[in-house]
């Protein structure tokens, strides 16, 4: 028998990891309603018209073949241009093109991290950062997010946790499980800490262009007139409803201050050659066409979410705070038993075929009774979802 390494021992992603006790649940002939995993066109959405026909041209009539490692030039001048106009002065140069947002968060973190470095994360927060953190041997440390403030976190709690093994620092804002924004203001404050100590910035802006008010400014711009290298990673995937596509990027602020850390990347990137060549092509159509399609998307989740709002407040034993982007819902359960999430979440599953996330799977307390409920189906599937889940907080009493 031909024994794994022991770095895939480590490697545990949340989103996922439930699906196999969902598809024995199917196996066995019950149906599972799938709410783990923000796939838009698994609940109907469908990309818009004119980045499908940009990718079919490319198909038939452009060059296919191996990019250049950073991406196609046009992807790339496409995204420097977006970049400069959200008030961030960027060159193609400065653009890396990736299969995704996650591979640009591997990428990026392989480059910076060694055996026992720490990386600053927020919890709740994506489960890929300590994920790849673990696989390449380095720690997460996490800063809460304060879920009676709406999620958001200080500044003197991360401050605190920096140590001499500090590398980096992550924002994901919007955040991705609680739908939170965090203030201009507060980025601005967590910018300078990162620069007092020395640290990279990660931001993940993959939520941006799904906010229901205003977005926050980008933190490569709030970083203009503070001295701290800044990693911006962003996706066509949920915002042009392609997670499939698997078309993302990261592009640098400060690159001066990094410029070994971006050479390590660009050598990482060679050696996968590419990202997807074809789907590239939908970048500069997306990024400079017609947007009209995204305020009709904005405004279905928008409704999807009053639902679920409304619906959590009728169920004695839930409460959920008002996510203010993407399609997330990051709800607590008062459990009767007082199971882990974990727990509660395959419980819920056994009993009633629905799928959701345990908030640990995020960096929360398991105790917290957290889970993470995608909003993407329609009110009808919604409502029979929330009958369910109530059914099940009362079985339990």
């Amino acid at each position: 028998m031909i024994a794994p390494s022991s770095r895939t021992a480590n490697f545990h992603y949340a989103i996922r990891n439930l699906v196999s006790a969902a598809e024995a649940q199917e196996r066995a002939g019950r149906p599972v309603i799938y709410l783990n995993i923000g796939d838009p066109q698994a609940y109907g959405f469908r990309p818009p018209v004119h980045i499908v026909e940009a990718v079919v041209r490319a198909l038939r009539d452009s060059f296919t073949g191996y990019a250049h490692s950073a991406g196609l030039r046009e992807a790339r001048v496409a995204v420097a241009s977006y970049a400069t106009a959200l008030g961030t002065t960027t060159e193609m140069e400065q653009v890396l093109i990736t299969s995704g947002a996650s591979e640009a968060a591997d990428l990026v973190l392989t480059a910076l991290v060694n055996d026992g470095d720490e990386v600053l994360l927020p919890a709740p927060g994506y489960p890929i950062y300590p994920a790849i953190l673990n696989k390449l041997g380095a720690f997460a440390r996490y800063y809460r997010l304060d879920e009676a403030n709406g999620w958001q976190p200080k500044s003197e709690e991360i401050s605190a946790l920096i140590t001499a093994r500090t590398r980096a620092l992550v924002l994901i804002n919007p955040n991705n499980p609680t739908g939170s924004i965090v203030p201009d203001e507060t980025t601005r404050r967590l910018l300078e800490v990162a620069a007092k100590n020395g640290l990279l910035v990660i931001a993940d802006e993959v939520y941006r262009d799904l906010c229901f008010e205003k977005p926050p400014t980008p933190a490569s711009t709030l970083a203009q007139d503070i001295e701290v290298p800044l990693i911006t990673l962003e996706s066509l995937s949920k915002t042009h409803l392609v997670p499939g596509w698997r078309v993302g990027w990261m592009r640098y602020a400060h690159e001066e201050q990094m410029s070994d850390i971006t050479r390590a990347i660009a050598r990482l990137a060679s050696g996968r050659l590419c990202s997807a060549t074809p789907t590239q092509y939908a970048i500069r159509p997306a990024l400079e066409g017609d947007k009209s399609f995204l305020n009709d998307f904005k405004e279905e989740i928008r409704n999807r979410r009053d639902f679920v709002i409304s619906a959590v407040s009728k169920i004695e034993r839930l409460s959920c705070d008002v996510p203010e982007a993407a399609f997330y819902a990051m709800i607590k359960a008062n459990d009767p038993l007082k199971r882990s999430d974990e727990e509660f979440v395959l419980d819920l599953l056994n009993r009633t075929g629905v799928l959701v996330v345990p908030g640990s799977g995020f960096g929360a307390d398991p105790g917290q009774g957290l889970f993470r409920l995608v909003y993407l189906a329609d009110e009808q599937v919604l409502s029979v979802v929330f009958d369910k889940i109530s059914r099940c907080l009362e079985e339990s009493r």
